[in-house]
């Protein structure tokens, strides 16, 4: 079933800017949302994983919602406390 919500965002994700916007902010969500399944299923609470990083269980709380607002240290800290690596690359830009 559609929603009038999926048809406004269809209708305004053929706009490139609106389109090139929502991507990077998927993509920034993923990081967090990537790092929560994994504790998840590790097993950790926000609390244990905190502690293991040297933060408070709120900003991990609000990592997991809002990665961009982190320095790169803490989402390796958080990554490698849930048996993960960050993988930050830098690739060029496809020619115009």
């Amino acid at each position: 079933m559609t929603t009038a919500w999926d048809q406004y965002l269809k209708q305004q994700l053929k706009k490139p800017e609106v389109c090139l916007a929502f991507e990077e902010e998927t993509k920034v969500l993923n990081i967090g949302i990537q790092l929560a399944q994994r504790r998840k299923l590790k097993g950790l609470t926000q609390a244990q994983v905190a502690e293991k990083i040297g933060t408070s269980t709120p900003q991990l709380s609000r990592t997991e919602r809002r990665p961009e607002n982190v320095t790169i240290r803490t989402l390796m800290r958080y990554a490698d406390a849930v048996g993960m690596n960050l993988d930050v690359r830098l690739v060029e830009k496809a020619q115009d």
